[in-house]
Parts: C-alpha cells; sequence; structure tokens
C-alpha cells in the first residue's frame, strides 16, 4: 500500500480537509501497515533494523540463494573452472617435477631437478625430439650421437651428410600405398613396388613420371560406343529416345483407366479423390450424387460444412452445418416442419393464428365454428349461424358492409330502434 496523506484543506478551517474520522482511520492504515511490516502487527520488533545505507554487524541470521555474495572464479589451462566463495578454500598441490610452498602472503612454485629448463644442463633418456621447429645443433665435426647404444660418426656438419643408418633406426622407415578399397600395403625405403595396368589399361615409365593410358576396350566421356549388357546407374545420366516398349513399366493407372507414358487424356473413369484439396470446375452441365442410404450414415457435418447431402431412405435432403445436418424443406414438407410453426391440436376447420408473444404459429379454430346461444330461460344452443327475426310490433334490417343488424320498434309505441353489431 502506498503511504496515505490527510487532506488538511487550503486553509484552517475552510471545510474542504479529511474529516476526523477519515483522517484517523487513514493514520491507522499508515501505522497498521509499518506494524505488519517491522513487526507482527500489534508489536514492533526489537533491535537494529538494516538499511542499504547503513553499516550493521548482523548475528544468528540466515540467507537464502537469494542474497548475492561476491566469489572468485578460478580456472586452469583448459577453460575446466570452479567458484570460491567468501569462506571457503582450495588447495595449489604440486605435480611432477614442481613444488609448492607458503611464504607469508605468497604461494611460491618451484621446479626440482628433474624438469629441464632453457638454460639447465641436462642429460636426457627415453626421449623424442620432433617437429621441423626443433633445431640440433653439432658443435664439433667430431661429435657423434648414439642411437640406440650405437654411435653414428657425423662428418662434414656443413653438408649435413649422414651414411648407413638403417631403416630399423627410423622413426618411419616405409611408405603406405593403397587402393580406392582402402587395402593398404608398405614399402620399405629402398625396396620396390610396381604399378601394373589392367583391363583396358596400360602403364609405362616416362622419365620420372609413371604414365596410365587406355585402349580401345574403355569408354570414355568423349568416346562413341555401343554398349552390350550394360546396367546405368546414377541420377546425373540421360537417356532420351527410349520406346515404351523397352521399358519395364511404360504404362500408370489413373482409376480405372490406364495410360501409356507420352499418352494425354481428358476423361479418368473410377477415380476417387480424398484429402484436403479443391475442386475448381467452371464448365457447364456438371453431374455428381450425393446420396445416402439413411440418415445415419451421412458424413460428419462439421468435417464438410457446406456440403448437399440426400437421404434416399428418408427421402429428404440436407446441407452441413458445423453444428450438424440441417434439413431443407421441399414440396413434399409439412408446415409443421417450420420452427415458428406450432400445429398441436390441430382439427377440422382450424387455422393458423401468428402470436407476437410466443413469435409463432399456432392453431385456432375459424371464425365460423359453432357458438353458443343462450336466452331469458337459460336454453342454449351451439349455432353455426344466427337469424334475427322481428315479432310483432318489432322489424330488422341486416347491413351486411357494416356487419349490423338494425332492430326497430313499429308498434304502438314506435320511435325507437336498436342497432346492434355482429361479427362472426
Amino acid at each position: 500500500m502506498a503511504k496515505q496523506s490527510i487532506n488538511i484543506g487550503s486553509v484552517p478551517n475552510d471545510g474542504t480537509g479529511s474529516t476526523l474520522r477519515d483522517a484517523g482511520d487513514l493514520i491507522n492504515d499508515n501505522f497498521n501497515e509499518i506494524y505488519t511490516a517491522i513487526g507482527d502487527g500489534t508489536t514492533l520488533t526489537s533491535g537494529t533494523f538494516l538499511t542499504t545505507t547503513n553499516s550493521e554487524s548482523v548475528t544468528n541470521k540466515t540467507f537464502d540463494t537469494t542474497n548475492i555474495f561476491p566469489t572468485i572464479t578460478i580456472g586452469d589451462d583448459t577453460s575446466t573452472n570452479f567458484t570460491l566463495s567468501l569462506g571457503g578454500s582450495f588447495e595449489i598441490v604440486g605435480g611432477s617435477g614442481i613444488n609448492t610452498a607458503i611464504d607469508n602472503n605468497r604461494i611460491v612454485l618451484s621446479t626440482d631437478g628433474s624438469i629441464v629448463t632453457e638454460s639447465s644442463s641436462d642429460i636426457l633418456t627415453n626421449k623424442t625430439i620432433n617437429d621441423n621447429a626443433n633445431t640440433l645443433t653439432i658443435n664439433s665435426a667430431n661429435s657423434t650421437i648414439t642411437i640406440d647404444g650405437t654411435e653414428a660418426t657425423l662428418s662434414n656438419i656443413a653438408n649435413s651428410s649422414l651414411d648407413t643408418i638403417q631403416n630399423s633406426k627410423l622413426a618411419n622407415s616405409y611408405i603406405t600405398i593403397g587402393d580406392d578399397t582402402s587395402t593398404n600395403f608398405n614399402v620399405d625405403l629402398g625396396g620396390s613396388f610396381e604399378i601394373v595396368g589392367g583391363s583396358g589399361i596400360n602403364t609405362a615409365i616416362e622419365n620420372n613420371r609413371i604414365v596410365l593410358s587406355t585402349d580401345g576396350s574403355i569408354v570414355t566421356e568423349t568416346s562413341s560406343d555401343v554398349l552390350t549388357n550394360k546396367t546405368i546407374n546414377g541420377p546425373d545420366n540421360t537417356l532420351t529416345n527410349i520406346a515404351n516398349a523397352s521399358l519395364a513399366n511404360s504404362t500408370i493407372t489413373l482409376g480405372s483407366d490406364t495410360l501409356n507414358l507420352g499418352d494425354t487424356t481428358t476423361t479418368i473413369t473410377g477415380l476417387s479423390l480424398d484429402g484436403t484439396g479443391t475442386i475448381d470446375l467452371t464448365g457447364s452441365g456438371s453431374k455428381a450424387r450425393f446420396n445416402f442410404a439413411g440418415f445415419g450414415s451421412l458424413p460428419t457435418a462439421a468435417t464438410y460444412e457446406g456440403m448437399f447431402a440426400y437421404d434416399t431412405t428418408g427421402q429428404r435432403p440436407y446441407v452441413a452445418d458445423a453444428g450438424g445436418w440441417v434439413r431443407i424443406l421441399d414440396e413434399n414438407s409439412s408446415v409443421s416442419a417450420h420452427a415458428d410453426v406450432n400445429i398441436t391440436g390441430v382439427a377440422d376447420g382450424y387455422i393458423l393464428q401468428w402470436s407476437s408473444a410466443q413469435a409463432r404459429f399456432n392453431t385456432v379454430p375459424l371464425p365460423n365454428s359453432p357458438v353458443t346461444v343462450s336466452d331469458d330461460t337459460s336454453t342454449s344452443a351451439s349455432l353455426t349461424s344466427l337469424g334475427l327475426v322481428g315479432g310483432s310490433g318489432i322489424s330488422t334490417a341486416l347491413d351486411p358492409g357494416n356487419n349490423t343488424v338494425t332492430i326497430t320498434n313499429t308498434g304502438p309505441s314506435a320511435g325507437f330502434a336498436i342497432a346492434m353489431s355482429v361479427a362472426l
């Protein structure tokens, strides 16, 4: 919660500031938040609180992994690293020919006599000197090198002449020659080997070269040859003008039609299409059947939304909607198939009457259906028509245009008439 301030108004007692109750409520909210943050909600926690700027001594506290402390990372020449936390320890241990020692606040590394240094004088045993970057300097024409206990005399140092060194004294005393099948053999220095021609291949020595040549039995890229009993593989080979009769498979079958390679067709018989593609036909006179034997055999409507289907068992047409199959009303459909028509209780002589309250048509009797008429003696009858007949001193007149009957007194008390409107 952000700190809440009391509105003290613009000037004393101007009536625009917070009420005493509202001001007290703001003060309580502020103190409750402080007492909850640094206490138990009622009493403040004793002791000194840490801030981001004060320097304090912390005792008996546990810091979880969300706290960040300074560490140092130590690594070796192989990029293997480890992290050392404050208060931790690690050792620097000497290895072969290396000694370590602590000298006050220093770690002293030193070598023993087993390590050859740039300025030390040492006798090397069982060592191999490799790499052309190493230089072996002989300072005297009479100097000797001992190899496996046998002294080899170096003479004419300027010309670097070495005589009579046995193959067995060399690190590499042979060369290895291999073929395309990874079959290898070694030829000792001073030995010999032959390159022999095979079928269609001739060999010849020309000065310091071995010349390989082909005879007329080998097909080259530019030669014109007749091939017999040969199999040509590989996607980069191009064959032209091959007759269908020479192919193992020279036809393709689409539906019920078999087509030779190279043929064209505009009609395919007995072909079924499946998948998520579309059909786009603009020609007139197209025909396609969508009949199914029974409503239960219709496909899933949501999959074929917009599809027309005809139930040959129930003899009813439908259109597919995402929510299911919707029946299409035709000339043989009953008026009751409409959702806004209710024919409950229909009988002979009933008609449909619109109900705006129910938003549908309901069945009601015709206006000329029988009505019940009674007289002063409680005699009643159900009539489909009613006639008013004058009596002594009474005459009646019917006005069909206005649906009225006029009853006139023609007797001794003549002078009044009764007009009555009748609507049936």
